[in-house]
């Protein structure tokens, strides 16, 4: 039987929208030429105020379900602070790169999970309080309250809080091979768009990320452009 990669388990009326896929064959080492020349693409395409404008519904959501919502910002707008702080994200690694780029252009939170330390199906629940959560390593962990929007792997390991922290268990690193990819929206992101940023995020991967790459003169298909 096959075991599907996700399930949305939350109350309809939070409008929460997301999509997941897992990549296999990963190499998070070390960026290529090919690389840093997509991300100067993505960068160009870039737009502020689009970003902006479609954050927004997440906003009014999490107004909904937190006390204090700007204690643990949405990863997009706490994306684009950055950016606009610095002039440009940071470069942590081919994988993160592009996801953040991603992020941060469609105004969308995108989390990357290594598949080695986590069980599948992933399920988007609420919290039901008393769940244990580490952001970091070198942090202890926090015991969640009720009623938060809340990753759980198929063991019940918490992946993400919301769309602001992710576990440190399932972070990442430069030895991952396998990861599972999420893209979630609000109730004001249109299915279609959240369909093609999840479409275009794993086509840059697939392209730009996979180990086993033989790159061609000219890429093999074309790129799937950002909504305006």
């Amino acid at each position: 039987m096959l075991i599907p990669v996700f399930r949305l388990d939350t109350p309809a009326d939070l409008g929460l929208k997301a999509i997941a896929f897992t990549l296999h064959g990963l190499n998070n080492r070390t960026p290529s030429a090919w690389l840093q020349r997509r991300l100067s693409e993505l960068r160009a395409d870039f737009d502020a105020e689009r970003s902006l404008t479609r954050q927004q519904g997440c906003t009014v959501l999490r107004q909904r379900v937190e006390h204090l919502p700007g204690a643990l910002p949405p990863s997009a707008q706490a994306l684009l602070e950055l950016y606009l702080a610095r002039g440009r994200l940071p470069s942590v690694s081919p994988l993160i790169d592009l996801s953040s780029q991603w992020s941060l252009n469609s105004g969308l939170s995108i989390s990357a999970h290594d598949l080695k330390h986590l069980r599948l199906p992933v399920t988007l629940a609420l919290s039901r309080g008393g769940e244990s959560f580490q952001a970091r390593h070198n942090l202890p962990p926090v015991i969640l309250p009720a009623g938060e929007y809340v990753y759980f792997d198929g063991r019940g390991q918490v992946l993400s809080r919301m769309e602001s922290l992710q576990s440190a268990a399932t972070a990442v690193h430069a030895d991952t091979r396998s990861a599972l990819l999420i893209i979630q929206g609000d109730a004001q992101t249109d299915s279609d768009e959240l369909y093609a940023v999840a479409e275009g995020l794993k086509a840059d991967l697939q392209e730009y990320c996979c180990a086993s790459l033989v790159r061609p003169l000219e890429a093999p298909f074309a790129r799937l452009a950002m909504g305006r």
